[in-house]
């Protein structure tokens, strides 16, 4: 009897905590996934999404010729709270979709600076340089909850090889792209 006890017992709790579980599934491209702590793949998208579009229309206007424009883009520093392989994952993460994104737009080439050091410098050399940062920014409200302040910030500077020399080294582009998240306490990357 008690042994019947105790089974009934044991599946009615494995029957709650299965009803806890949240159930997988996979988040195609394009749809929108669950709001996260932190800065997620659809953040990302977000902000690089923004970034794309207004350096194509400064970058016309500073392009002489036809052609597409030759731009180098360095690696994004993360200045957020994450430290380590997430944090090397992430601006990784950054750094590849803003080149993605301007290649397969049409109208940018990428400079690769490792390519170009074997190859001796020949070829198309960079007009434009675009380096960025993602910051962190945590507030407390009175309820101890926390407001989380991301920020991509970009910044587009003609090289030392741009056609234009009055142009070379002046930045002509900068943006900011905000993103905030109201973040339970529990949560707040700290």
């Amino acid at each position: 009897m008690k042994s019947n006890v105790w089974m009934c017992v044991c599946g009615a709790a494995m029957i709650g905590l299965a009803g806890c579980m949240t159930a997988s599934r996979v988040v195609y491209e394009g749809e929108q996934a669950e709001v996260v702590a932190g800065f997620s793949q659809d953040d990302i998208s977000y902000a690089v999404s923004k970034a794309v579009q207004d350096i194509d229309s400064c970058s016309r206007r500073y392009h002489q010729g036809e052609g597409r424009r030759v731009i180098n883009v360095k690696p994004i520093v993360n200045d957020t709270l994450s430290r380590g392989n997430a944090a090397d994952m992430l601006s990784e993460s950054i750094g590849m979709s803003l080149k993605e994104k301007l290649m397969n737009h049409g109208s940018f080439i990428i400079y690769n600076e490792h390519m170009a050091s074997i190859a001796g410098q020949t070829g198309a050399l960079p007009e434009f340089l675009l380096e960025g940062r993602l910051t962190q920014r945590n507030m407390r409200k009175d309820n101890g909850d926390v407001y989380q302040e991301f920020s991509l910030n970009l910044t587009m500077v003609c090289t030392p090889y741009h056609p234009n020399q009055q142009l070379r080294g002046l930045e002509i582009w900068q943006k900011r792209i905000p993103l905030r998240k109201e973040v339970d306490r529990g949560n707040a990357m700290n």
